[in-house]
């Protein structure tokens, strides 16, 4: 039963019956569109990766509207998909608002949570900042994330759940690094349940 996760993470998107959204059409009249964050996955299908999107007002001075987590077709132009019900059994992602307007993120799944902010940055677009912990063992504090990887959990080479979420991200004096986002146990660790 384990493997079921890797598995809709693998094949999921193939599946879904809902209509892809070119990049050009999502934003509004009101609301204008960023891509915040990608995230590439080592689970085969490498056309499919998670893009975070963010809506803020066309009018300058707002704050971030909405986030959505979901799939991007790499192969398609980007187009958007959302994760089917089905995925969405599995694979948690929410977010709370601060009272500086940044949001807190929560992306679970696998028995882990990983958490990171979305923000405005200097240029007032959405960032994403996170802690990171480099391979040898560094924490650095706020790093500026400007690609993700999902890092799949391998047995004999076959996934089996989630290993990690790396990211490439840049601190606060300008110097790039590579490593994890750190993540606690997430005690709704839903398996597979026949239907």
């Amino acid at each position: 039963m384990a493997l079921v996760l890797p598995i809709l993470l693998a094949f999921a998107s193939a599946g879904i019956p809902e209509v892809a959204t070119a990049v050009a059409r999502l934003s509004t009249a009101s609301l204008r569109h960023h891509e915040v964050l990608r995230i590439d996955r080592d689970f085969g299908m490498a056309k499919w990766e998670l893009a975070l999107d963010s809506w803020m007002p066309v009018e300058p001075g707002g704050s971030i509207a909405e986030l959505r987590l979901w799939w991007a077709n790499a192969d398609d132009a980007d187009r958007r998909k959302p994760f089917s019900p089905y995925l969405r059994r599995y694979i948690e992602f929410g977010h709370q608002r601060g009272d500086d307007g940044a949001l807190t993120v929560q992306l679970a799944g696998d028995g882990k949570r990983y958490s990171f902010v979305v923000e405005l940055g200097v240029s007032g677009t959405p960032e994403v900042f996170a802690t990171v912990i480099r391979g040898d063992g560094t924490e650095v504090p706020r790093c500026r994330c400007e690609r993700g990887r999902l890092v799949a959990r391998r047995i004999l080479g076959l996934p089996i759940g989630i290993e990690a979420l790396q990211m490439r991200c840049t601190d606060v004096s300008g110097q790039r690094h590579e490593g994890v986002v750190p993540h606690v146990p997430h005690a709704d660790d839903r398996r597979y349940q026949p239907e």
